[in-house]
């Protein structure tokens, strides 16, 4: 599937905004927009190793030897589908 630059949405749920931006700066790409919707944060990010199609992003952060890393990127499509 091709890569490259895409807008995309990714979700935090609010409670976890201040944890989440501690560790944005390990996602590739930046954050074009924020606003709040109900519990939670909408971000449009500008993802630059995002699949053809994608239209919201998923990143999940892990704990290794004492420090947050990013554990990997999940994508998915309009239909909500996986693309990764």
């Amino acid at each position: 599937m091709p890569i490259g630059i895409a807008e995309v949405e990714l979700r935090v749920d609010a409670r976890l905004e201040a944890d989440f931006d501690k560790h944005k700066h390990l996602l590739p790409g930046r954050e074009l927009s924020r606003q709040r919707d109900g519990e939670h944060v909408v971000l449009t990010w500008l993802a630059p190793e995002a699949p053809a199609h994608t239209v919201t992003m998923s990143p999940w952060f892990t704990l290794h030897e004492g420090r947050i890393e990013l554990g990997g990127i999940e994508y998915y499509d309009a239909a909500g589908t996986r693309l990764t």
